[in-house]
């Protein structure tokens, strides 16, 4: 996969979270659990292919859930720290 569709499917997966659930954590140890949550997530796709042969679909999609829960960290928490 090239860096631009990563890239572009990162940015259409934030604006979609952004939207669905505009309210991000105001602590910092609850948004990075959300990070958390959703590299678990990650990690449990991968497992399930590995052991089930599942589509590497849920693995992608665990995969940028995952960065743009990254991203919507550093956003708000620099938001947040240096007004």
């Amino acid at each position: 996969m090239k860096i631009e569709e990563v890239i572009s499917l990162v940015m259409t997966e934030l604006n979609r979270a952004e939207e669905a659930h505009p309210d991000w954590p105001k602590d910092d140890v609850r948004a990075a659990a959300v990070v958390a949550e959703e590299s678990g997530e990650l990690v449990k796709a991968v497992l399930d292919h590995e052991e089930k042969n599942t589509s590497r679909y849920a693995i992608i999609t665990e995969a940028v859930q995952t960065a743009a829960s990254a991203i919507r960290f550093l956003k708000n928490f620099e938001e947040k720290n240096n007004g």
